[in-house]
């Protein structure tokens, strides 16, 4: 009798050890693996950890869901063992805890288990073949740079529907379930230089012949509209004022000096106060804010209107960044031709994308690829495109940011009026109303860069490469300071090769190097892109204008070690992307799933 009972006793202790290990019953049936409360982590939108490979797996008796979805992220990539992710409007929770359909616990490959009909994931899964048949005719990129052959990452097998059914997982690759378009124009689309568009009659000014302050597309208006007076109790006239004083006066912007620019007055400055009505002789460089400032005389021509959702985040974690869209700007004399001096002087207004579902952003990139199948300059194309711009760009688009305008920044880059070549940047105050000067966007100051002039120290070189060896490969966005030290620069300069390194031999994965200095404005904008400051050239009136090679196509030697030599055409890359951002958010859980898992933002500034 106590060997019975003992045996009984014996038999539930291991009912309960299987039901605590395999989630079975003591009656021998199995339950589903419960996940705990697991919520999005909207900070990893513009950063998030990116699979390395994603399968698929058909497990049609598992109480947890029929169809495994496997996302190899890597040991330690991810902290935890549960990991949420949007696909499309949809929350899906990924596990590594070894449970619920998921193999190892804590191997960095997590799984996510979903109810999905067989027949159609067997027919996203035939349809792969197709879809990578188109990729296969474009160029491919790797962040910026384009590369022969398709993605590495984006593995193909052939469809079997009797070894998947029999419980193989099988690859999927980020274009499940969506033929990207291949017909994107790059000059309807993404950069709009045409002279029909950017010399429109009403939208935009000539402010020697038809100076214009409220056509939709004039730099008057779009200041006009930043300035939001009704909103901020700050006029369009002083809102302008206060941006030009900037160059105007010495400043100290996180630690780092930034020069006036005198120039600025006697190039810009005075000659748009006369062109407002005050005789020359009647002001100075000291009382000049005293005198009128007509901003339908803004001695500014529109020269390219510029579609970047290719700078959005990953859906998968927010909507917050959602790309953006562009106005850029050339400086010009009072003969209107452009300010050059030697070099010019553009003005880029850069608004973020006001919109917050990812269904809505795939709605209006479409809008931005529909422009195709009209003719460039004519008043279709331009209603439509204003149509566009003004989602972003007139006042109250985005009532919750400063003066409720949906800016970004507006950015300078100019020689013009100065020598270094320099890069500004400017930012609504939420304070003051105004457009202030603020540290450049991943640009450390000058003084750590071993390649300005004059070569940085041994201790800021040394910082320079501890940052790039340590902070940089995990999280791309330069930090205000770093080391408990300022870090971010108050200006960008392109001196000497115009690219940034620290001394020989202190950064060992020199690939680090290049994508960090690509990522900043000097490096960009010189040595790493072998571009002269301005990727969108001046032009006089009646032409469009030059784009840099590393937009419409060049290779570049790497500037520092001279090797491997790169390949840019990011119109090329971007044509691609909104291909790609039109395949998001389809109402398809598994494809908008795969996506969301695999998109890698570009995390740069240009």
């Amino acid at each position: 009798m106590y060997i019975k009972k003992l045996s009984a006793q014996a038999i539930a202790i291991l009912s309960i050890g299987s039901l605590c290990i395999t989630s079975a019953g003591c009656n021998g049936t199995t339950k589903p693996a419960p996940i705990p409360p697991t919520e999005v982590n909207a900070a990893l939108e513009m950063n998030p950890p990116i699979a390395r490979g994603v399968e698929v797996q058909f497990k049609p008796d598992d109480p947890n869901g029929n169809l495994f979805v496997v996302a190899d992220f890597g040991q330690g990539a991810i902290k935890g063992e549960f990991h949420a992710i949007m696909a499309g409007e949809e929350k899906v929770v990924l596990r590594d805890d070894g449970l619920g359909g998921d193999s190892l616990k804590g191997d960095g490959v997590f799984t996510a288990a979903l109810k999905e009909q067989l027949a159609n994931t067997e027919e996203l899964l035939k349809g792969e073949e197709a879809s990578i048949k188109k990729l296969r005719e474009r160029p491919t990129f790797i962040g910026r740079e384009r590369v022969p052959g398709i993605d590495p990452r984006e593995r193909f097998r052939p469809f079997d529907k009797n070894v998947f059914e029999r419980g193989d997982r099988f690859p999927v690759f980020p274009g499940i379930g969506c033929i990207p378009v291949t017909d994107v124009s790059i000059d309807h689309s993404l950069m709009v230089t045409n002279v029909g568009v950017v010399e429109d009659a009403t939208r935009t000014s000539q402010p020697c012949t038809r100076p214009n302050g409220t056509g939709a597309w004039t730099f008057g208006k779009l200041m006009t509209d930043m300035a939001n007076e009704p909103v901020s109790g700050v006029t369009p006239e002083d809102f302008v004022k206060r941006w030009l004083r900037h160059w105007m006066e010495p400043q100290t912007i996180n630690s780092d000096p930034v020069p006036a620019r005198t120039r600025m007055f006697t190039s810009v400055i005075s000659p748009w106060i006369i062109a407002s009505g005050s005789p020359a002789g009647s002001f100075n460089a000291t009382n000049w804010e005293t005198k009128p400032l007509d901003l339908a005389k803004a001695p500014f021509k529109l020269t390219a209107i510029v579609n970047r959702l290719d700078l959005r985040g990953s859906s998968g974690y927010s909507v917050s960044n959602a790309g953006e869209g562009r106005f850029v700007f050339e400086a010009l004399t009072s003969s209107c031709s452009p300010l050059t001096g030697p070099g010019g002087f553009t003005v880029i207004f850069e608004y973020g994308i006001p919109i917050s579902r990812c269904g809505a952003l795939v709605g209006f990139a479409k809008k931005w690829y529909d422009l195709r199948t009209l003719t460039l300059g004519t008043g279709p194309y331009n209603t439509a495109l204003q149509a566009i711009t003004d989602v972003f760009a007139v006042a109250n688009a985005a009532p919750a940011k400063p003066n409720g305008s949906a800016i970004n920044q507006v950015r300078t880059n100019e020689l013009a009026i100065g020598s270094p070549w320099e890069l500004r940047e400017f930012h609504v105050d939420a304070a003051t109303h105004m457009l202030l000067e603020s540290t450049v966007v991943n640009e450390p100051a000058k003084k750590f860069n071993a390649r300005a002039v004059p070569p940085a120290s041994t201790a800021d070189a040394a910082m320079l490469a501890n940052y790039m060896n340590t902070a940089f490969p995990t999280d791309p966005k330069v930090p205000v300071d770093f080391s408990g030290a300022p870090f971010l620069g108050g200006k960008s300069h392109t001196e000497f090769s115009g690219f940034w390194d620290a001394r020989p031999g202190q950064i060992p994965i020199r690939a680090n190097r290049h994508l960090f200095s690509l990522g900043t404005c000097s490096g960009c904008h010189a040595g790493e892109t072998r571009t002269t400051f301005l990727h969108v050239g001046t032009a006089p009136f009646g032409e469009a204008a030059r784009l840099s090679g590393f937009l419409i196509g060049d290779s570049v030697a790497d500037p520092a070690d001279g090797t491997p030599t790169r390949s840019f055409a990011d119109l090329d890359r971007r044509k691609d992307d909104l291909a790609r951002v039109m395949c998001e958010c389809r109402g398809r859980r598994l494809p908008d799933l795969v996506r969301a898992l695999t998109f890698k933002p570009i995390n740069m500034p240009h």
